[in-house]
Parts: structure tokens; C-alpha cells; sequence
């Protein structure tokens, strides 16, 4: 029953996941922006390399690539970005590091799992109807 009723806006979830997805890595991304040097000298610290490279590579994905998925434009790759982005971020800074649920010992990984594991619903899915990449042939 419930899947007549939502049939015709089932590719609305698709769009819901585009901008709120979107909208979060933007916000991550634009503090990134706003002081790259800043975000180069933590990932010098964490010993990766090139970190004045990876991090405008972070920022732009974080912004620009957000942007794209937001209207649907090569949302697969930009969402593979993101998701392996939030792989590595889990990876090196989150898991074994701090508990998996934020709370009062601080903050957890769980968000940036729910980020990874959305960025991989999107490579997946696809960007759906509401987008610009059926249009664009991608």
C-alpha cells in the first residue's frame, strides 16, 4: 500500500539525499576554505603526504564536488570521492581514536560513518530523475 502511494515521488529520495548530503559537506568545506594553510598543517601532522595538495584537493571536494552533487552534475565520481574522503578520515582519525557515539567522552565517528555510508548510496543509486546528469549523458 505504502508503495503506491509514495510511486510517483520515489526519485525524490535521490534529491532529498543530494542536498542534504550537499549541504553538510559544504558546511565541512567551507571552513576548509576560509584557512587551507590551517587544514594542510593538521594533515602535515598526521603525516600525509603532500598535505598543501590533499588538502585544496579536501576543500574543492568538500565544496565544489558538494555543490555538483547538490544539482546532480558527475554525482557518481564526486560522491566516490567523498566517500573514500570519509573513509580515510574515519580511518586515521576517528575509529580506535574515540568512541563510536558522540557524547560526554567527546565526539564519536558515528557521523562520519553516516556521511561515507550515504556519499555510497549515491554511487549507487545514482543521482536519480531530479538531476542534471541523465541530461548530460553522464
Amino acid at each position: 500500500m505504502l508503495d503506491r502511494l509514495f510511486a510517483d515521488v520515489a526519485d525524490a529520495g535521490e534529491l532529498v539525499l543530494r542536498l542534504g548530503l550537499g549541504i553538510v559537506f559544504i558546511g565541512h568545506g567551507w571552513g576548509k576554505l576560509q584557512n587551507p594553510s590551517a587544514f594542510a598543517e593538521l594533515l602535515r601532522q598526521l603525516r600525509v603526504p603532500a598535505p598543501k595538495l590533499l588538502a585544496w584537493v579536501v576543500t574543492l571536494l568538500e565544496t565544489v564536488g558538494a555543490a555538483l552533487i547538490i544539482v546532480g552534475v558527475a554525482t557518481r565520481l564526486m560522491a566516490l570521492g567523498l566517500a573514500i574522503n570519509m573513509l580515510v578520515a574515519l580511518v586515521n582519525l576517528r575509529i580506535g581514536k574515540a568512541p563510536f557515539l558522540s557524547g560526554p567522552e567527546g565526539e564519536g565517528w558515528d557521523f562520519e560513518l553516516l556521511l561515507l555510508v550515504s556519499s555510497l548510496a549515491l554511487v549507487f543509486t545514482g543521482p536519480g530523475r531530479f538531476a542534471l546528469d541523465p541530461y548530460l549523458g553522464l
